[in-house]
């Protein structure tokens, strides 16, 4: 058979994609064949299209229905859940508003006692108090040690709180309520409501023993320092109770605390509304993931429930939780005590809580899920019935199915093996070269495209010979320049003054610095030394530009620098040392570059501090007694080697023990991070001022500062060299 088929030529000529166009067309013409034998067989197909098609129908109707469905709860229960939840929180906002106005007003009192006078207020120990009548209640403390006269004072004026208070009673007299303010002192003022009631019954627990600074609502506002809603129970009413609380000031912060707490009976009809189906729980959720209200009793999502959901086993639930407080609105299945649920949730914004609202899925699924099982039984009874008429069909087409296999793997093996082998000759050769051997040569004679993808690769070799050849050569070269760069990084470190401590005989003072260049080199540079043994110098400069270039000018710049500095006569004479280096970078300076620079001189004994800034950023003082960092009022002059003749203002301040400087170039507030965002000045003087500097040393600032500064720039690339010199002042009489 294979010498008969081989006899077709056209198999055997022309390019790979003419014989794979003649391979499918007599492949074409086999199928036809074939399908010619299967024509009478026809209901077979259908058998197997018809079993397919109804279990995608039974499957799909019941999935359509089954998403539909869900898609009607989850947007019905996702509307009422944004529904619901504006409506609680509209009432408990105006609830955080009433407590907004009573600590205003409690602040009022205590910083302008001027406008006030001393009032007195009945005491509930000795006589009944009516509804809404306002009184002074003093705590079991309080009460053992007794008043003094200031503490008596104060709580006269305090006592000007009844015309809050009082107006306040009435607008929540429909309501079992408390209003009351509780002080740092001990003591209370307040106003009951208890609706059908003359007077208020208090217990002897209140009378006796009741400390207001020792209560939850207290302590947690207290410790939050914020308005803040306490646990939510229910009231004398049966109704959810509310304790809205915020704190209050005097004079020296903190003086205590104002709190409204009362039943509110539309909350409870809103969650009651808000149910969908038997199986329907409502609740809210607090910002600290406590469940502060709910419909159901009992379980994960009950109102008895003190556990924080984002902490809970359950992390589906968990996760919900967390979304839930993070302001999303949507809704999820979620898995709760044995059972899942639909749940629905929507954020409150002004309070950061979120109300949720749920539904058992089988509450919802069970008609779903009788009409999924009608249908599969419908389309297995079809199915049964075809089966039996086309068994004797599918025996038949099995035989048909096994012969055109046997021609197929015949004619496929033939016609591989010829068009497979000059493809092995090619990939041979590809892989000797692959393996080195870049001498190797291929010799195809196929006459089509491979023969030209084989010259091609004989052509490559001898390009990849050459290139090797040339890659050699550049790599010694750049490993030459790359040691040599390597060289310039040394000795540019060795030139900056690297020794810490510097100067350890001399106590007035610790300094310490570090510049990361850029490049191999760069052209930050800075420099201190003693002038004599009273005054102390220190350099910052930023050469323009980067590199080699910047490198060598930099050398000169110091250099030059430090000689005027020492020739200088009089410590006075700063801005002779500036105007005199200046004019020799002018001379020659055919790359036109220029210098910023800032010198300074510390008077070792006196604090007394001389200073002249050529175009450099301020740098930054430290005062102890202010206990923070801000920019310098430096006056900028021209920079060095721009201008001939040019003159400079040296200016001067004093440096008190434990005063620190810090001295910077623009790399720092010019660094970029992946989003080409500046680190800026205003961020430099925020991170230095939340550093604790007076439990840091010079070095350990600047470690602090620069890992504030490789977090904000993160993976982006560093832009421009960074130098950093920080002094600390400790004085001459003391010492460190």
């Amino acid at each position: 058979m294979r010498e008969k088929l081989y006899s077709l030529w056209f198999l055997q000529k022309g390019s790979i994609r003419t014989r794979i166009f003649r391979l499918i067309l007599l492949s074409s013409l086999i199928v036809v064949l074939i399908m010619s034998l299967l024509v009478g067989y026809g209901l077979v197909t259908m058998n197997f299209y018809i079993k397919t098609q109804s279990n995608q129908l039974s499957d799909a109707s019941a999935s359509y229905i089954e998403q539909v469905t869900s898609q009607q709860i989850s947007e019905r229960l996702t509307d009422v859940a944004q529904t619901r939840a504006r409506a609680i929180e509209t009432e408990l906002w105006s609830i955080t508003n009433d407590t907004n106005y009573l600590a205003s007003g409690v602040e009022n009192i205590i910083k302008n006692p001027q406008y006030y006078t001393e009032r007195s207020l009945p005491d509930p120990r000795l006589q009944p108090i009516k509804s809404g009548e306002v009184y002074l209640h003093k705590g079991a403390k309080l009460q053992a040690a007794g008043l003094s006269p200031e503490l008596q004072h104060e709580i006269r004026l305090m006592s000007n709180v009844k015309d809050y208070l009082g107006l306040m009673a009435q607008q929540y007299s429909q309501y079992e309520s408390s209003l009351f303010v509780g002080s740092k002192y001990g003591y209370i003022i307040a106003a009951d409501n208890s609706p059908g009631n003359e007077y208020i019954n208090m217990t002897d627990e209140f009378l006796n023993t009741y400390e207001p600074t020792e209560r939850g609502w207290y302590k947690n506002t207290q410790r939050r320092d914020a308005i803040t809603f306490n646990d939510i129970y229910v009231g004398a009413d049966g109704y959810p109770s509310f304790t809205c609380s915020a704190p209050f000031e005097d004079e020296q912060g903190f003086a205590g605390v104002v709190a409204v707490a009362c039943s509110v009976k539309s909350i409870s009809d809103i969650m009651a509304d808000s149910l969908v189906g038997e199986s329907a729980i409502s609740f809210v959720l607090g910002d600290r993931g406590k469940i502060m209200l709910s419909t159901s009793h009992e379980g994960d999502i009950s109102d008895v429930n003190s556990t924080d959901l984002r902490k809970m086993d359950n992390e589906n639930l968990a996760r919900v939780a967390n979304k839930m407080l993070a302001g999303e609105k949507g809704w999820e299945i979620v898995d709760i005590d044995g059972y899942v649920y639909f749940l629905a949730y929507a954020p409150m914004d002004k309070l950061h809580w979120s109300f949720g609202t749920l539904i058992a899925k089988d509450e919802v699924m069970n008609p779903v899920t009788i009409a999924r099982h009608s249908i599969v039984d419908r389309v297995k009874y079809f199915q049964t019935t075809l089966n039996g008429r086309v068994l004797k069909l599918v025996f038949v087409a099995i035989l048909c199915i096994l012969l055109a296999l046997v021609i197929l793997f015949n004619l496929s093996s033939w016609l591989t093996d010829n068009f497979v082998k000059p493809i092995k000759n090619l990939t041979s050769g590809v892989q000797e070269i692959a393996d080195g051997n870049l001498e190797k040569k291929i010799f195809l004679s196929t006459g089509d495209e491979l023969e030209t993808l084989a010259n091609s690769f004989n052509n490559m070799t001898d390009e990849l010979q050459k290139y090797m050849e040339h890659i050699t050569q550049v790599t010694m070269e750049k490993e030459h320049i790359a040691t040599e760069l390597a060289v310039a990084t040394n000795i540019q470190e060795s030139m900056l003054p690297h020794i810490f401590p510097f100067a350890p005989e001399h106590s007035e003072f610790d300094i310490y610095a570090v510049m990361h260049a850029a490049k191999e080199v760069g052209g930050d540079f800075y420099d201190f030394y003693l002038f004599d043994d009273e005054h102390l110098m220190i350099t910052i400069a930023d050469v323009s530009g980067k590199g080699v270039p910047a490198a060598l000018f930099m050398v000169v710049a110091k250099t030059l620098l430090k000689n005027s500095t020492m020739a200088m006569e009089d410590v006075d004479h700063l801005s002779m040392v500036m105007e005199r280096t200046n004019n020799q970078l002018c001379q020659n300076n055919d790359a036109m570059m220029f210098v910023t620079a800032f010198i300074g001189m510390l008077d070792l004994k006196t604090g007394r501090f001389s200073y002249v800034n050529a175009g450099h950023n301020p740098p930054l003082i430290y005062r102890k007694k202010e206990n923070h960092f801000s920019y310098m009022q430096v006056d900028r002059n021209f920079v060095l080697g721009g201008m001939e003749d040019m003159g400079y203002k040296g200016q001067e301040m004093t440096l008190f023990p434990g005063d620190r400087l810090l001295l910077y170039t623009d790399g720092v507030t010019e660094a970029l991070n992946e989003q080409k965002e500046l680190f800026g000045e205003e961020r430099l003087l925020d991170k230095l001022n939340s550093i604790d500097v007076e439990k840091n040393s010079t070095r350990d600032l600047l470690n602090c500062l620069k890992n504030e500064l490789d977090g904000f720039v993160g993976e982006a690339d560093q832009s421009d060299d960074i130098t950093l010199l920080t002094l600390l002042y400790y004085g001459a009489a003391t010492g460190r």
